[in-house]
């Protein structure tokens, strides 16, 4: 009788082990609601910031044209015989001798051999690639180089300008 007794509570005991294992479904209900609402408003405050990353990287891809269109001036400065005026460095129809070899060396500097490259690396919504044509690059004769993404609207491409001194 009493090892009976013994056997019945040691299924008892292995019962009410079994019973209190894993979670109820209210329970994991709730946790799947706190872990929405956490994610919502998490979402909503890190969405801008990631748009303003993605101007950020538009703009820091102009200036690295800026750079590189005032080093490739200073480079074929001594070769130039004439004024160089408004340069589009990918779809430039009929440049001057002064004008590819200052493209030449844009490209060179700036890594980027076709504009199908250049185009794939404006991500932002105010620079979207469907509507940029082109890198244009004034230089100015007051020696400042101004450069512009060209085929943007005038509020977006005044937004995406860099001008920097030769």
């Amino acid at each position: 009788m009493k090892k009976i007794m013994e056997l019945l509570q040691n299924m008892k005991a292995k019962n009410e082990k079994k019973d209190n294992k894993g979670f109820s479904l209210v329970e994991l209900i709730i946790v799947i609601a706190i872990m929405a609402i956490l994610v919502g408003i998490v979402g909503t405050q890190v969405i801008p910031y990631i748009n303003k990353s993605k101007i950020e990287k538009d703009r820091q891809i102009l200036s690295s044209y800026s750079t590189a269109a005032v080093s490739a001036y200073s480079m074929v400065a001594g070769e130039i015989t004439t004024e160089l005026g408004t340069i589009d460095v990918y779809t430039q129809t009929s440049p001057s001798a002064d004008q590819t070899k200052i493209i030449e060396q844009i490209k060179k500097l700036t890594y980027d051999d076709t504009w199908a490259n250049v185009h794939k690396k404006f991500k932002s919504k105010e620079a979207p690639a469907t509507t940029v044509t082109d890198v244009e690059i004034i230089y100015g004769t007051d020696h400042t180089v101004t450069v512009t993404l060209k085929g943007l609207s005038d509020d977006d491409s005044a937004k995406f300008q860099v001008k920097s001194d030769m």
